[in-house]
């Protein structure tokens, strides 16, 4: 019983023992098998984990595609809103001036013009004051159509024109007064103005654009080229302006058809031209003419003119054609280098007429030239208080007349003008201008002394 009983208890130690001896020799194989399912697994998490990095890159993008087109659709959804907007801003703008137009008062009026006064004396005759005003009065009817009209009242001692003289009136009260300006004109659009009826002359620039109202203008008397040009024309007219292509400055176009100038001409004299804008004599001798300019930069402006006409009297057995021509130049230029404004100006005149008298006798055709040279300079940002309303000008004018039978040689002019301009306000100047005349053959002509208060408004 003994021996039994230790027979089993050694079984049960020998079986304890066993155990995890064979545990000890399984553990290599299970732990091998664990490393590769680690591995796998590993390996997969790294794929998951690409898989995941592209799906996000995939995510920002569709988003980031998503804000461009939302981004997008809000601006194409804005800018259709505006258009919307200004469509119907337009609408309102002409049916509110449709409705405008039908209302009673809707006649704009417009009232502007000049006054000066003067103090003249030239050398060989009395000194004398002189007054002027000239109002011009503009109603527009419609944003479109306007008419102009203006006038010139002057005391007849030294005026350009003839003066309307009462019956028995003092010569001292005699005064004058012409009518500068009566025009309807029609504005087309931004580029054409069709016009007609009497209007400063183009021709030259210098009535309209070099020689404008006293109060803008350097000099107190006019240029000698002014006795070879128009002052005005009378008929139809188009006018306006174009951008040249490719941004390279503008063009200006002043065309005309006007009443013809009237021929002075008598047996052994040269043929010269008058303008009066009314030549019974020759009512079918019309004016064909017009003044283009070329604008390279907004400040430098250079004019081409010319005007021709048949001025000889209606059924005249010989036939004269007159052809006036004329350049002009003008720019100016401000800058602090030079403390204020510089401007010049220039122009030359050509009057041809052929022979043809108004007799019908072989009288002498003529040929008349003349022109100006103009600079000023005035110290507008120098910062000192009276100089930089100071303008000093200087002028040099010529005219060479046609000859004679009487006078083989040609009458000539030239004079040269210092000037000094002082702006009250910049629409009102005092000047003071002095002349040193001299004539062909060497003689000396009247000098002049000139004053003058002279006020735009």
């Amino acid at each position: 019983m003994k021996h039994r009983r230790k027979m089993l208890l050694g079984m049960g130690l020998a079986a304890a023992f066993a155990v995890p001896a064979l545990s000890a020799n399984a553990a290599p194989a299970n732990s091998a098998s664990l490393a590769r399912k680690y591995d796998a697994l590993k390996a997969q998490m790294a794929q998951m984990a690409k898989q995941m990095a592209a799906m996000q890159k995939q995510m920002a993008a569709m988003k980031q595609q998503q804000a461009q087109q939302s981004a997008a659709e809000a601006k194409m959804t804005e800018a259709a809103t505006k258009a919307q907007v200004r469509r119907l801003y337009k609408r309102v703008m002409r049916e509110s001036e449709r409705i405008s137009e039908l209302n009673p008062g809707n006649i704009r009026v417009l009232v502007a013009g000049d006054a000066n006064v003067q103090f003249i004396h030239k050398a060989g005759s009395a000194s004398t004051f002189y007054a002027d005003a000239s109002p011009l009065i503009q109603v527009r009817v419609d944003k479109r159509i306007f008419i102009n009209t203006g006038f010139d009242f002057y005391t007849a001692n030294g005026a350009a024109g003839g003066a309307l003289t009462s019956p028995g009136a003092a010569t001292d009260s005699v005064t004058g007064v012409d009518m500068g300006a009566a025009n309807l004109n029609y504005e087309l659009n931004d580029y054409l103005t069709l016009g007609g009826g009497l209007i400063s002359s183009p021709i030259g620039g210098v009535v309209g654009i070099f020689n404008p109202a006293p109060w803008n203008r350097w000099m107190v008397d006019g240029s000698l080229e002014d006795n070879l040009l128009p002052p005005n024309e009378l008929g139809l007219w188009t006018r306006g302006g174009v951008p040249v292509p490719d941004k390279l400055g503008y063009l200006t176009y002043f065309l005309f058809v006007s009443n013809g100038p009237q021929l002075v001409s008598t047996a052994g004299t040269p043929n010269t031209l008058s303008y009066s804008n009314n030549n019974p004599a020759a009512q079918n001798g019309k004016t064909v003419g017009g003044r283009v300019s070329y604008l390279p930069i907004p400040n430098v402006e250079f004019g081409y003119s010319f005007e021709w006409a048949r001025p000889s009297p209606d059924g005249a057995l010989q036939t004269a054609n007159s052809l006036v021509q004329a350049i002009d130049c003008n720019l100016y230029y401000v800058n602090k280098k030079i403390d204020g404004l510089a401007r010049f100006r220039g122009g030359w005149t050509w009057d041809q007429v052929d022979q043809g008298g108004v007799d019908g006798a072989a009288d002498l055709g003529s040929l008349s030239n003349g022109g100006q040279l103009e600079a000023a300079y005035q110290p507008s940002m120098c910062g000192i208080k009276y100089l930089d309303k100071t303008m000093v000008a200087l002028r040099y004018d010529y005219i060479h007349g046609p000859a004679s039978v009487a006078n083989s040689g040609a009458l000539q002019e030239q004079r040269w003008s210092v000037g000094l301009d002082y702006w009250l306000h910049s629409n009102a100047v005092l000047k003071l201008e002095y002349e040193f005349d001299n004539l062909s053959g060497g003689h000396h002509g009247n000098d002049a002394l000139f004053m003058q208060f002279a006020v735009g408004i």
